[in-house]
């Protein structure tokens, strides 16, 4: 089972990942996390006395993608199958310059092989951020993004079982951009949006969040700005996947049994 995260940059993404994947550990349920992390900010995870030296973040950064690339080269047929969605999808919403296309086109190669990976595990796996977030990023840097396009971008990335966006109020979001900003070095933000682009995504993800509810995908709309809110969404969430883990079950085992689909919630926010 395959949960996806969407949401504006300082949304609480990582954070309310990170938070789910621990209260449904604590559930009984094997839980994985796949992180995209800022190696900045998780060099102060596990050095909170000092911040981290921006020569490790750029190497965390740079290593990352150069080891999953190598790992994905070991097995052409999926190497294959990841580097066609990943053109394809480039040529739906293709970025403005050539290294952002040959950037763009390396990580969905590596976001697919391990979707594709972990897609018919019986746990629960937690991406913080999936397709649905790379369509965004796609949409916002390319000069033809219109609504077709994102449309059909968002119907040929491979769909997952429950997508959750994350908000956050615009003066919040402001705040913790800024906060972050001033952990990376020089060379790592060249990685990252800059602040306008940034806020910019607000529209972007509104205008890609109505299209998946035209389409029909079920989303849910949690929150990690406070506890309170947090503690709400991640009660909402967890009984849905729950649900969800409880429906497949029933499936396996009574497969010729009429059973309802219809999910506990009606995709309402949370938080």
């Amino acid at each position: 089972m395959i949960i996806e995260l969407f949401g504006p940059p300082g949304a609480g993404k990582t954070t309310f990942a990170r938070a789910l994947t621990g209260r449904l550990q604590d559930r009984g349920h094997f839980t994985e996390l796949k992180l995209s992390y800022r190696p900045t900010e998780s060099l102060r995870a596990f050095n909170p006395y000092g911040v981290a030296t921006g020569r490790n973040a750029e190497i965390h950064r740079l290593r990352r993608p150069i080891l999953e690339m190598l790992k994905i080269a070991r097995h052409p047929f999926s190497n294959s199958r990841d580097v066609k969605l990943a053109v394809h999808l480039i040529k739906l919403l293709p970025p403005t310059n050539l290294f952002a296309s040959l950037r763009n086109s390396q990580y969905l190669s590596r976001l697919s092989h391990s979707w594709y990976e972990k897609s018919s595990a019986a746990s629960v796996v937690l991406f913080d951020q999936g397709f649905v977030q790379a369509v965004c990023s796609l949409a916002l840097r390319t000069g033809v993004a219109n609504d077709t396009r994102i449309a059909n971008a968002l119907d040929y990335a491979p769909k997952s079982d429950l997508l959750i966006r994350l908000d956050a109020p615009l003066e919040i979001l402001k705040v913790r951009l800024h906060d972050r900003r001033g952990l990376q070095s020089t060379v790592e933000q060249l990685f990252e949006l800059d602040l306008k682009t940034s806020l910019a995504s607000i529209y972007m993800i509104d205008r890609v969040h109505a299209l998946l509810l035209q389409r029909g995908r079920y989303v849910l709309t949690a929150s990690s700005v406070d506890h309170h809110s947090l503690g709400e969404s991640l009660d909402a969430i967890e009984k849905e996947v729950v649900w969800k883990l409880q429906s497949r079950a029933q499936q396996s085992s009574e497969p010729t049994r009429a059973r309802s689909t219809a999910p506990p919630h009606g995709g309402d926010r949370y938080g």
